[in-house]
C-alpha cells in the first residue's frame, strides 16, 4: 500500500511492500521512525514547534514538541516494539536564510531534537536546514528513503 502523508499527518507501515511519502517539506520536518526487525515504518509531517497552538481536531503529529512522543508509542503499541530497536532520521527544516522572520525551520528542528532527546532517543540528521524544499519517499522493505529536493522560490528574492 502506498500512504500520503500531508501536512500536520502521519502514517505507520507494517507490510514490507508498503512506500510513504510526503511531499514540499520546507520549513516543516519530516520525522521517520524505522524498525529493521520488524519492518515497520512510521513518518510525520511536522508543521509547528509547540503544541500550545494546538486546537480541538489537530493531530499530535503536526507539532514538533509532542509528534516524536506520538508516533513512536504507535509504533511500540501496534507493532510490539521497543524504543531502543527504531531509527530515527530527520529531514527539512529550511534554515532562516530564506528570510523566514519567524524561523520556523530552525524552531521545528530544535523541538523535535529536544523531544527525542527526552525520549532518550537518539536520531541521524539526514537532510536538514538549506535552501531547497524536500519530497520523501520511504520504503518499508529496506528502510531507505528517498530525498527529492526543489530550489525554493520566493516573491521578491532572487
Amino acid at each position: 500500500m502506498e500512504y500520503v502523508v500531508g501536512i500536520g499527518a502521519y502514517a505507520v507501515a507494517g507490510d514490507p511492500e508498503d512506500i510513504i511519502k510526503t511531499f514540499a517539506l520546507s520549513t516543516c520536518v519530516g520525522l521517520v521512525c524505522y524498525s529493521m526487525r520488524k519492518r515497520v515504518m512510521g513518518m510525520a509531517h511536522i508543521q509547528l514547534p509547540s503544541a500550545r497552538a494546538m486546537h480541538q481536531g489537530d493531530k499530535p503529529s503536526r507539532f514538533a514538541d509532542i509528534a516524536p512522543g506520538f508516533l513512536v508509542k504507535e509504533m511500540m503499541e501496534k507493532h510490539s516494539l521497543t524504543k531502543r530497536e527504531i531509527l530515527v532520521s530527520l529531514y527539512g527544516g529550511v534554515d532562516a536564510k530564506m528570510n523566514d522572520c519567524f524561523r520556523i525551520g530552525e524552531k521545528n528542528l530544535t523541538a523535535v531534537k529536544l523531544a527525542l532527546k527526552n525520549l532518550g532517543m537518539r536520531y541521524n540528521e539526514v537532510d536538514t536546514g538549506g535552501q531547497e524544499s524536500r519530497t520523501l519517499i520511504a520504503y518499508n522493505a529496506t528502510g531507505i528513503v528517498e530525498v527529492v529536493k526543489r530550489p525554493m522560490k520566493f516573491r521578491g528574492v532572487p
